[in-house]
């Protein structure tokens, strides 16, 4: 029988609307229950016993037609309300508890900028250019739970009894201990997990897939469905290092990831054909050089500095058959 059950039992017992069946369950109740743990019953005297005069007060407060009556409902309430004792000394009843309230912390990097740092259970995160990662001061409960905007790479402290998980444009990401890296940026069709080490569970629309070191998980939303594949995991981690890579891609495409890599808007004109492909690898290099590379191997290009972080592309570059 649950607590609210024999609540409400006595509770038609004080009334006097109790049946002759119910009153035959609460003694059956309060009989069982008394055997069971009458040894933990007695370190629980003094609480019992201030449950019950309360209860005595109650009950006197109250007028009853039969003077006989009212002392088989003493007795039985009583009896009741030192079982619910026992059931609270034994937690098998449910009590409100307030909420344990944890701070939450946002972590946001600008466009061209990137940061470091640690969460309380050791977990290390490199968040990319233009991101941001939500998680709480503490982690509490049976998971270590954050939401993440954009790129960022994860170096998760083992805890299997805690799962880590990232939530990010409709794709989870779950892990127990491993690194990673995670791309979620808004604008994209494509929400990708990369894996360094370790084992990573993703899902997303009832799809669930795992992944393994150099393997590759692409959540495409428009379509709601994940695909895996095998990939160099250095080309989707150097970005914490530093590096940044071209490989055989259109300078268009190009210009797309250095507006991120540093923050800046490249403008261009509507006719301007950019359509002609770049190698290219830079460590840790200023945006003005890797623009004077880029120039030196596409002649047909130029850049100028204008206001407000916005650079001019002049010219066009078309790759020679």
């Amino acid at each position: 029988m649950t607590e609210k059950e024999v609540k409400t039992l006595m509770d038609k017992y004080l009334n006097g609307t109790i049946t002759a069946t119910e009153e035959k369950l609460l003694e059956k109740f309060d009989a069982s229950l008394i055997i069971k743990n009458k040894e933990r019953v007695s370190k629980k005297e003094g609480r019992t016993e201030q449950l019950g005069q309360k209860l005595l007060r109650r009950i006197h407060g109250r007028q009853y037609k039969k003077s006989g009556r009212l002392w088989v409902k003493v007795a039985a309430s009583i009896a009741i309300i030192i079982n619910l004792g026992v059931l609270a000394y034994l937690g098998l009843h449910t009590t409100k508890k307030t909420p344990q309230t944890v701070s939450q912390i946002v972590e946001t990097t600008d466009w061209g900028k990137r940061k470091e740092f640690v969460l309380s259970d050791g977990t290390k995160i490199k968040l990319n250019t233009g991101s941001t990662l939500s998680f709480p001061e503490k982690f509490i409960g049976n998971t270590r739970e954050v939401t993440l905007i954009g790129e960022a790479f994860f170096n998760v402290a083992k805890d299997a009894a805690k799962p880590f998980i990232i939530k990010s444009g409709g794709l989870s990401t779950k892990v127990l201990g491993t690194s990673f890296n995670v791309n979620a940026y808004p604008g994209n069709n494509e929400i990708s997990v990369t894996v360094a080490t370790g084992k990573v569970q993703i899902d997303a629309s009832d799809n669930v897939v795992y992944l393994h070191p150099n393997q590759q998980g692409v959540f495409h939303k428009n379509l709601g469905s994940i695909s895996k594949k095998e990939v160099d995991t250095s080309k989707f981690i150097n970005w914490q290092k530093g590096i940044l890579k071209f490989s055989d891609i259109t300078v268009k495409e190009a210009l797309g990831i250095m507006e991120k890599w540093y923050g800046v808007t490249f403008v261009v004109h509507d006719d301007q054909s950019l359509d002609c492909h770049i190698t290219a690898s830079f460590d840790n290099e200023t945006l003005s050089n890797v623009l004077a590379s880029i120039t030196y191997v596409k002649k047909g290009l130029s850049f100028k500095p204008l206001k407000n972080n916005n650079i001019l592309i002049q010219g066009t570059c078309i790759d020679k058959n």
